[in-house]
């Protein structure tokens, strides 16, 4: 089966985050927001698409079962009457030559060897009509399955990665958050001050406090558009 588009832009994705620039300390490495969002917004396109065609495939699997079924039936039909035609042949040649011949027991063992011959005939052929039937089953359900699994692992992947990158995200706001309004806070508490805002010289041009300095993701004026993931992010791809 040819590869899916899911499966090139992953592909893709993979070589761009392992060509991708490190910073200094080796830790992290350095990509452009705009490509991975280019990667995600393709992925989202084409998502939808691959579903439908996998739901076409688990669809068909009825119509699969329904011809096996159909099938094996007709053969099991077909066998019942030959072994019928062949037990009634059996019984009419028995009858012959009980009729024909003066040795009334050669004449009913040979027609009981007869009769037996086309029961055995007709048991074989139902059971190996029967077990081609149940591998024509099995076969439509193996494949179903297997199709059912390869869409469980790309929408349980496709989960987890939206899941951890949302939680990154919120994570990274509320810092963010946390910071304004601590520097906020600052400010209305020395609006309110007697002296004024700037009443004590030496609180002009404080820096940040650490803690929003160390905010991850905290947006200033010399960002370039840079995103940077942890070393090891994409390992599982």
């Amino acid at each position: 089966m040819s590869q899916s588009r899911i499966e090139e832009i992953i592909n893709e994705l993979y070589e761009y985050v392992e060509s991708a620039k490190t910073n200094l300390t080796q830790s992290k490495i350095v990509v452009q927001k705009d490509d991975i969002f280019g990667f995600l917004d393709e992925l989202r396109l084409h998502i939808p698409d691959e579903i439908k065609r996998c739901q076409k495939i688990i669809a068909n699997r009825e119509n699969i079962i329904k011809k096996a079924n159909e099938d094996a039936q007709e053969i099991i039909d077909e066998a019942n009457q030959k072994a019928v035609q062949i037990e009634e042949d059996g019984k009419v040649r028995a009858q012959q030559l009980v009729e024909e011949t003066e040795i009334m027991k050669s004449a009913y063992e040979q027609a009981n060897k007869m009769v037996q011959n086309a029961k055995t005939q007709a048991e074989k052929i139902i059971a190996d009509a029967e077990q081609y039937s149940g591998t024509i089953k099995s076969g439509a359900m193996n494949y179903a399955d297997d199709i059912l699994d390869t869409i469980e692992k790309i929408v349980s992947q496709a989960y987890r990665e939206a899941k951890d990158n949302s939680e990154r995200l919120v994570g990274a706001l509320k810092n963010n958050l946390a910071a304004l309004q601590a520097n906020q806070d600052e400010l209305r508490e020395a609006k309110q001050s007697p002296e004024g805002v700037f009443a004590d010289p030496n609180q002009i041009n404080q820096p940040i406090p650490e803690s929003n300095q160390n905010a991850e993701y905290f947006e200033n004026p010399d960002d370039d558009g840079e995103y940077n993931f942890p070393e090891g992010t994409f390992n599982n791809y």
